[in-house]
């Protein structure tokens, strides 16, 4: 099975958690941050959604805070995950690419884990928990993280 990290484009945070909750309800991406920051485009507005003054077939460059979705999926959920995106999406033209990659064992292990069933289980719940921050003691930390060469579900 191939692998993929995924980049989905939004013009507001808000959009774009409207995205990642629609491919997560759909078991479609693993889930992710939402990165944001200052962005500039290079843009032609002649086939655009834009003002009919402004439609000419000329480059323009646009400056604004920009946001990206950064998530895993596989190659059996791309054409889906597309779709719901596209549909989800505000903006004219909705940036998704696909970065073919290699996981190691425990991720590959957890994106399969996420995706299994997903044409049996239903929409996935919020959990009524955060997340939060521990003190590891040093010596305790190469012995937290599952093994990918070890035996399975082992802890280094």
């Amino acid at each position: 099975m191939q692998y993929y990290q995924v980049f989905i484009s939004a013009e507001q945070t808000a959009q774009a958690y409207r995205i990642l909750d629609a491919l997560i309800a759909r078991q479609l991406i693993f889930g992710g941050p939402v990165v944001g920051g200052p962005a500039k485009f290079l843009w032609n507005f002649k086939d655009s959604d834009v003002p009919e003054s402004m439609r000419e077939h000329k480059l323009y460059t646009l400056d604004q805070d920009y946001n990206y979705i950064i998530s895993y999926t596989r190659e059996d959920l791309k054409e889906e995950l597309v779709e719901v995106a596209e549909s989800a999406a505000l903006e004219e033209v909705c940036m998704i690419s696909f970065l073919p990659m290699e996981p190691n064992r425990s991720l590959r292990m957890l994106l399969d884990a996420s995706f299994e069933g997903r044409d049996r289980i239903a929409e996935p719940e919020q959990v009524d928990a955060v997340a939060a921050l521990t003190f590891v003691p040093k010596a305790q930390i190469p012995t937290r993280t599952k093994s990918s060469s070890g035996e399975i579900g082992s802890r280094r």
